[in-house]
């Protein structure tokens, strides 16, 4: 029995394959080149975690997010803005992917955004018993620095998926520390503090707490989750 067939049986498998991040300076399209997909398989859906932060009183929207060329869909996303000026978005997109080991991954954006500023990705790779949207999403923001840590628990299966994203106007040197979900990866983009995490589910919760905590604090931030549960 092939390993798709096997997960299809029992549940998802899902998998951290990359993550990069840009601080180019005055772009509207960030491309990641040949980023890991993993293995194809006819049942995979990709799901991208993206931060971005923009530092004027124009904020900018995610706008697309393409794997290959072919569209995934925003499934979550959360928004931090600090007095018009600081404008922060933690988001997750998906869409089912069967084909490719690498791909090049464009984020679209409504506008260009500074120097000081920059993209993160985080790329999910689900096979299985597993559908394109997320089952259960969460989302929080902080527009003044006050409420630390960020909560985004939400309902998990056992055999399911969950990823997660923050972003953080922080200050190098900067971290995150995750509860309930295990860090992938800490960024500096510019002066944005981007991590992302993920858990594989071994029980059904209603909800599983998660929370991203930064080392130090700055005047806002987001953080996004999604969670797949075997369909």
């Amino acid at each position: 029995m092939f390993a798709s067939q096997w997960f299809a049986n029992t549940g998802i498998l899902g998998s951290n394959t990359a993550n990069d991040s840009s601080t180019t300076g005055s772009d509207t399209i960030f491309t990641f080149s040949d980023q890991a997909l993993g293995d194809a398989d006819s049942t995979r859906v990709i799901a991208v975690a993206v931060g971005m932060g923009t530092g004027d009183a124009n904020p900018r929207t995610i706008d697309s997010v393409t794997v290959g060329g072919a569209d995934l869909t925003k499934r979550v996303g959360a928004v931090a803005s600090n007095a018009g000026v600081e404008n922060f978005r933690s988001e997750i997109w998906s869409a089912a992917i069967p084909t490719g080991a690498t791909a090049d991954i464009v984020v679209t954006m409504s506008g260009t955004i500074g120097s000081n500023r920059g993209v993160a990705i985080s790329v999910h790779r689900l096979i299985g018993n597993v559908s394109a949207a997320p089952d259960a999403t969460a989302s929080d923001n902080d527009d003044d620095g006050t409420t630390d840590p960020l909560a985004v628990s939400v309902n998990t299966q056992i055999n399911g998926y969950v990823v997660c994203c923050g972003v953080s106007f922080k200050t190098a040197p900067n971290t995150a520390s995750w509860s309930g979900a295990t860090e992938l990866t800490d960024a500096m983009t510019g002066n944005i503090a981007q991590t992302a995490a993920n858990y594989s589910a071994t029980s059904s919760e209603t909800p599983r707490t998660i929370t991203v905590d930064f080392t130090t604090d700055g005047n806002c931030q987001a953080a996004a989750s999604a969670s797949w549960f075997p369909g």
